[in-house]
């Protein structure tokens, strides 16, 4: 259950953007739909919450513009552990609305839409290939110097089960290795 918990969590990438000043996107170098993205390029963020089991889980998320501002790209993996995955939001200009697809190293992913509130965001994503769950929904509230996530996930039998909520707060992510960064330097593929 855990698992789809995290499919959550790398939404708050859009809390937290929403509420820092948009440096990039005075500079002209962002699709300005996704100005709301450019204060967190490059930025990590570290989330603590309860898993499932009762047990603290922390999350370490790494953020990024990509191809040349149209798209953000939120990497993320459970501290000492192997599960993790990655989310690219982009605004979809036909429907006029923010898109996410979510891919995990557990085999499952997701589909989902954003929408921006007063004081954060809504979600809600579509789960495919996960054994018991079919559809998660967050909520996200972000304040000065931390961003909260609340998930509820809906099982195969429409049964609604709310999860506990994770704060994160921005680290240093200079030394922090995800996927791609961690199997380049060890010389993994």
């Amino acid at each position: 259950m855990f698992k789809v918990v995290l499919a959550a969590l790398a939404l708050s990438v859009v809390a937290c953007a929403h509420a820092s000043e948009n440096k990039q996107a005075e500079r002209g170098s962002v699709y300005e739909p996704m100005a709301i993205f450019a204060p967190l390029d490059g930025k990590a963020l570290r989330g603590e919450g309860i898993g499932p089991d009762g047990k603290p889980i922390v999350d370490i998320a790494q953020w990024k513009l990509i191809l040349g501002g149209r798209a953000f790209q939120s990497t993320h993996r459970l501290e000492g552990g192997d599960y993790g995955g990655r989310t690219i939001f982009f605004y979809d200009e036909g429907a006029e609305k923010y898109v996410f697809h979510y891919f995990t190293t557990a085999g499952f992913h997701t589909t989902g839409e954003v929408t921006p509130t007063d004081n954060g965001f809504t979600a809600v994503e579509k789960v495919l290939g996960h054994p018991k769950f079919i559809e998660v929904r967050s909520e996200l509230v972000f304040g000065e110097e931390e961003i909260r996530v609340i998930s509820s996930h809906v099982d195969k039998d429409g049964n609604e089960t709310q999860g506990d909520g994770f704060i994160y707060r921005e680290i240093d992510g200079a030394n922090i290795l995800l996927f791609d960064e961690a199997d380049a330097l060890f010389g993994n593929k």
